[in-house]
């Protein structure tokens, strides 16, 4: 368990430099054990695809023409990385990672979302990679 004050230095680290406005990403949380990935800040509406898929809606209305869906959760991302021999020591890219979900989850509603959501959504928010945070910027 971190003290106060290491818990305030971690904060105080993480949030050096400039704040800027949101942009699209893709992270691994180690605490909760999952990839996130996230194109748009806004409030969501977890929907689960299914057993370790879940999309993210917009609470609102997006506008014409525009998907609600602004990300998704991958759960039990340790094990789903093993599974598909892929390291969270490191970065994984965008396309390894939506490759992976159609070998994990071959069933047509996941290849439906991959192909027609979540491709378009990281190339639209120009999301590159799963960043993999520093492991002393984690709170234990």
């Amino acid at each position: 368990m971190k003290t106060p004050e290491q818990v305030g230095a971690l904060v105080r680290k993480a949030f050096t430099g400039e704040s800027g406005a949101f942009r699209p990403c893709a992270w691994f949380d180690e605490r909760l054990d999952c990839i996130r990935v996230v194109a748009k800040d806004c409030s969501v509406l977890e929907k689960r695809v299914s057993d370790r898929l879940t999309i993210l809606e917009d609470n609102y209305y997006p506008g014409p023409g525009r998907t609600k869906v602004v990300g998704f959760t991958i759960k039990g991302a340790r094990h789903f990385c093993n599974e598909n021999g892929l390291s969270l020591s490191t970065s994984i890219k965008m396309t390894t990672l939506l490759d992976a979900i159609l070998a994990s989850f071959p069933d047509d509603v996941v290849k439906l979302c991959v192909d027609y959501i979540f491709r378009p959504l990281v190339v639209e928010g120009k999301i590159e990679r799963v960043d993999i945070p520093e492991p002393e910027l984690q709170i234990a």
